[in-house]
């Protein structure tokens, strides 16, 4: 539960409210909140626990977003770890730089962008090859492109894929 400062505490003042913040217990708001919500009107009267309340809420805000830029840089990190050993440390910085401000440009959040980055931290972790990630439509381009039936350029990359995927289950 949070508690409210004691008379043995020194006040916090300036920037240390804002590190003191950090140390909240994202349970111990939802709980604050809780309370807050089931007492005002039958035991907490006035505008006061009102406001209290609206700053709890705030409260629950900033610790959600910490908590998930946090997890972003970890994600993140994972990623560096994972592509440093392919391409080197500095090639991997850039590989994940690119791949979060474009993962930023669609606009859709910090979830969006943690989500997208777990998929490729999954995606490394899976081994997909490209032509996982190969449409229908970039099969007829490049068929077309070398002259191939769709349908042959379609089953020879399988059986190459097949083979690599035995070869390594052996």
């Amino acid at each position: 539960m949070i508690t409210t400062e004691n008379s043995r505490t020194k006040p916090l003042t300036g920037l240390g409210i804002l590190k003191d913040l950090e140390s909240f217990n994202i349970n111990d708001i939802d709980e604050a909140i809780q309370e807050l919500e089931d007492n005002i009107g039958k035991s907490y009267f006035g505008n006061g626990w009102e406001e209290k309340l609206q700053v709890l809420y705030s409260l629950k805000k900033f610790a959600e977003k910490k908590r998930l830029a946090t997890e972003i840089f970890r994600l993140k990190e994972q990623l560096v770890e994972r592509l440093t050993a392919m391409h080197g440390k500095h090639k991997a910085w850039v590989t994940v730089a690119n791949l979060v401000n474009e993962l930023q440009a669609e606009g859709k959040g910090r979830e969006f962008v943690r989500d997208g980055l777990k998929i490729e931290l999954e995606r490394l972790e899976n081994g997909f090859t490209a032509f996982d990630l190969l449409s229908a439509d970039d099969i007829h381009a490049l068929s077309s492109e070398i002259g191939i039936d769709p349908d042959t350029l379609y089953y020879a990359v399988t059986e190459i894929i097949a083979k690599r995927k035995s070869e390594v289950i052996e």
